[in-house]
C-alpha cells in the first residue's frame, strides 16, 4: 500500500495534460486539448483531454478516465505502478507501507470530516432559507448585495443562528461526534467566560460561504459577522485540518475552472463576495485567495488551468501592495500577468453589481496594464526625487522581470523596462542576470540539502542565459542537442544493463551486455571524440571520475542538479526535466518507454551523436574552403579531400542507423 496522504499530494500535484502529453502529441482545440487516440487506430482525432476537469475522454473507442487511469491503460502499469511514475515525475517520494488497522482508519477519519462538512452546509443553507431568522438577518443581507436565489443556491451560501449551540445540539443529535466537530472548527470548546466548559458554535450569527475543493466537496467554511458590535473579527475561517490546507485552495475555482480553461484567463480577487459578485454579473472566470497571501501551490493550481492570470484588487495601499507581492510568484512559474486597479470608492464586488457584463468586460480589457508598466506607475509615484527610493524601485521591477525564464520574453521585458526607467538596456540587463544569478545558486543550494527536488521544478531550458552564449551554426546547434541526449542517458540510465546487444564497438557479431556507462565511453573512445560544449563535457567527466557502481540513480541525480558547478547544476536541472524530449531526433519519450528500450534507443543516440559530429566538422571544412582564394590550391585539395573522407564516413553511418536521418 501507499499512503493516503501521498496519494493525495500526488492528485493534487498532476496536470493531466503533461501527463498524457508523455506519451501522445496534443494539440490545443479551445479549452481541450485533442490528440489520435492511443487506443485504437483513427486518422481524425477523437481522443479528448479536459485540463479543467483533468479527465480525457475518446469519442471513438469510449476510453474515458483520469490521469492515473491512463497509465494504467496506455503502459499496462498497476496503480500503485502509476502512483510510483507519478510521484517520480513529480518530484514526490513515494514508499510502500502495509496498510495497517490505523492507516484505514485515518482513511475513515478523513472521509468522515468531509461528510460532516457536506451536513453542516446544508444546515446552514436550511438555516438561511426555511428559517424567520435566517430569511430576516442573512437572506436579507445577500439581497442587499444583489445575491440571486441561483446564485445563492450555486455557492451553497448559509447562515448560522445566533442560538450559540444550535448547531452543536442538532449535530450531536444527529450522531456526529463532538471531537470531529471541535476539530473541523465547527464548534468551540470555551475554556473561562459564563459559557467555560461548553461546546458552543463557532459561526453564530454569521453569514456562511463554503469553502470547496476541485472535486466539489466542502473543506471549510468562511462566516462574517453583520454587527461590528457583536465581534470584532468581521470574517472567520475554519482552522486547517486534514482536510483543508489553505495554501492549496482558491475560493471559486471549483464554479470558475471551466470558465477559466475557455476564456484562457483567471482574474483573481481578495475576497468571497468579490468572486460571487463578479460571478452572478456574467464574469465566471474568478478566484479568491481566501484572504490570505497568495501561495505557490496556489500559482501552481491556477496554472493547470491557464497560463495567464489577470490580478484585479483594490484602488487603495493595501490593494497596490498586495498586486505587487503577487506578481513575482506568477512570473516564476511562467505565466503572463497583468494587473487591473478598480477605481477609488469601489471593489470588484461593488463595481460588478453597479455594472453590466459588456461594461466589466469593457473596464477589464480597457484597464488591463502589463505588470512592467503597473509597477512603474505605481512605485514611481512616491519616488519624490529620492534617489534611495528610485534605486528600490529599479530593484524591485528588475526582480520582477528575472522571474521570466524564456529568454525571448524577458529580453522584450529588460528593453520595456529599461525605457521607462530612463537606464541603459545594458545596465538594466546585467542586474537582471545578477539577480537570476543569485536565486539559481539559493536553489542549487536547496538541491544539495535535498529541500528542494529538480523534478518538474522547471521547463526544460529554463535557465539558461542564452543572450550571454555566443551564437552557435546550426551544425553546432544539432550536435549540442545530441550531446545533451547522451548526458540525459547517461546521468538517467548510467548502471542500467544493455541486453542481448551486438555491436562492432564490442566484437561485432559477439553478444556483450555493458552498462549505459561503459557503451557510451568506450563508443566515443573507439573514434577519439569528446563532448564540444565545455559544460556537458565537465559533466561527462564528472561522472567517470566520481560515480560508482554502489551510486544509485537518485543519488546521481542529486550529485549533479546540486553540484557548487553553477553551469553544471544549471545545465543538469535543465536536463532532468520531469518530461524529456529527444531534441537531436525530434522525438519525445517517457522514462518508462526509454527504460524498456535502452538496448535500441541507446545505440540509436550514439549514432546520430557521431553523425552530427561529422555535419559539424563538414561545416566548419566548408566553411574554410570557401574562405580561401583560388591560388590556394595545395590547401584546397586538402580540404577537398578531408570533406570526401567525412562524407564517406556519414553515409556509412546513416546506412548503419537508418532512423539518424
Amino acid at each position: 500500500m501507499i499512503d493516503q496522504a501521498t496519494i493525495a499530494r500526488i492528485r493534487d500535484a498532476i496536470d493531466i495534460v503533461q501527463v498524457i502529453g508523455d506519451f501522445v502529441p496534443l494539440k490545443r482545440q479551445g479549452s481541450d486539448y485533442v490528440a489520435c487516440c492511443p487506443f485504437h487506430q483513427e486518422k481524425t482525432p477523437s481522443f479528448h483531454v479536459s485540463p479543467s476537469r483533468q479527465y480525457f475522454n475518446c469519442f471513438g473507442c469510449h476510453e474515458k478516465g483520469n490521469a492515473i487511469g491512463f497509465l494504467m491503460k496506455h503502459e499496462q502499469m498497476s496503480y500503485v505502478e502509476a502512483i510510483k511514475w507519478l510521484g517520480n515525475k513529480y518530484g514526490i517520494e513515494v514508499n510502500d507501507v502495509q496498510e495497517s488497522y490505523e492507516d484505514i482508519q485515518k482513511k475513515n477519519h478523513r472521509e468522515a470530516l468531509l461528510i460532516i462538512n457536506e451536513y453542516a452546509g446544508n444546515a446552514f443553507t436550511r438555516q438561511l432559507l426555511e428559517t424567520e431568522e435566517g430569511k430576516a438577518v442573512g437572506l436579507s443581507y445577500f439581497r442587499e448585495r444583489g445575491f440571486t436565489d441561483q446564485t445563492i443556491s450555486e455557492f451553497r451560501l448559509g447562515y448560522s443562528s445566533r442560538e450559540r449551540d444550535s448547531f452543536v445540539k442538532a449535530a450531536v443529535a444527529a450522531g456526529y461526534k463532538k471531537e470531529m466537530l471541535v476539530e473541523l472548527g465547527l464548534a468551540v470548546q470555551k475554556q473561562d467566560g459564563p459559557y467555560a466548559g461548553e461546546l458552543t458554535d463557532k459561526f453564530h450569527e454569521r453569514v456562511m460561504f463554503p469553502i470547496r475543493n476541485l472535486n466539489g466537496k466542502i473543506v471549510a467554511f468562511g462566516g462574517r459577522i453583520l454587527s461590528s458590535e457583536k465581534s470584532p473579527v468581521k470574517y472567520m475561517n475554519s482552522p486547517e485540518s486534514e482536510i483543508y490546507q489553505k495554501k492549496k485552495v482558491l475560493y471559486g475555482l471549483f464554479e470558475a475552472r471551466n470558465a477559466i480553461s475557455q476564456s484562457k484567463n483567471c482574474y483573481l480577487v481578495e475576497g468571497y463576495t468579490d468572486v460571487i459578485s463578479m460571478h452572478q454579473a456574467g464574469v465566471e472566470n474568478v478566484v479568491a485567495s481566501c484572504g490570505t497571501a497568495l501561495t505557490e501551490e496556489q500559482v501552481l493550481l491556477l496554472k493547470r488551468f491557464t497560463q495567464k492570470i489577470t490580478i484585479i484588487y483594490d484602488g487603495d495601499k493595501a490593494g497596490i501592495n498586495a498586486a505587487l507581492k503577487g506578481i513575482n510568484m506568477f512570473l516564476q512559474k511562467g505565466m503572463n500577468v497583468k494587473v487591473v486597479l478598480i477605481p477609488d470608492g469601489d471593489d470588484p464586488d461593488s463595481y460588478a453589481r453597479k455594472h453590466s457584463k459588456a461594461e466589466i468586460e469593457d473596464f477589464l480589457e480597457s484597464a488591463e496594464e502589463d505588470f512592467i508598466l503597473y509597477q512603474w506607475r505605481t512605485l514611481s509615484a512616491n519616488l519624490n526625487g529620492d534617489p534611495y527610493e528610485e534605486g528600490k524601485m529599479i530593484n524591485e521591477i528588475a526582480t520582477s522581470v528575472s522571474m521570466i525564464d524564456d529568454a525571448g520574453i524577458r529580453s522584450a521585458y529588460i528593453n520595456r523596462a529599461s525605457e521607462l526607467l530612463g537606464i541603459s538596456r545594458e545596465d538594466f540587463s546585467e542586474k537582471v542576470n545578477s539577480l537570476r544569478s543569485e536565486r539559481m545558486n539559493n536553489q542549487a543550494s536547496q538541491y544539495r540539502s535535498g529541500q528542494r527536488s529538480y523534478v518538474g521544478a522547471r521547463e526544460p531550458s529554463a535557465y539558461r542565459r542564452e543572450e550571454n552564449r555566443p551564437k552557435k551554426t546550426k551544425a553546432e546547434e544539432e550536435l549540442k542537442r545530441s550531446e545533451e541526449d547522451l548526458i540525459y542517458l547517461l546521468i538517467k540510465f548510467g548502471r542500467n544493463t544493455l541486453h542481448n546487444l551486438k555491436n562492432a564497438v564490442f566484437g561485432g557479431e559477439k553478444v556483450y551486455e555493458p552498462s549505459v556507462a561503459e557503451y557510451i565511453r568506450e563508443s566515443l573512445r573507439v573514434d577519439g571524440l569528446e563532448m564540444s560544449d565545455p559544460v556537458l563535457k565537465r559533466i561527462y567527466d564528472i561522472y567517470f571520475e566520481k560515480v560508482g557502481q554502489a551510486d544509485d540513480t537518485p543519488e546521481v541525480e542529486r550529485m549533479f542538479a546540486g553540484s557548487l558547478d553553477q553551469e553544471v547544476s544549471t545545465e543538469a536541472i535543465d536536463i532532468l526535466s520531469s518530461s524529456y524530449r529527444f531534441r537531436s531526433m525530434k522525438i519525445e519519450s517517457s522514462v518508462a518507454d526509454i527504460a524498456k528500450s535502452l538496448s535500441s534507443v541507446l545505440p540509436r543516440t550514439v549514432y546520430v551523436y557521431k553523425s552530427k559530429v561529422i555535419n559539424s566538422r563538414l561545416e566548419t571544412l566548408r566553411s574554410q574552403l570557401l574562405s580561401l582564394p583560388q591560388e590556394e590550391e595545395e590547401k584546397i585539395k586538402k580540404l577537398t579531400q578531408q570533406i570526401q573522407q567525412l562524407s564517406i564516413v556519414k553515409s556509412r553511418l546513416l546506412r548503419e542507423a537508418k532512423f539518424a536521418k
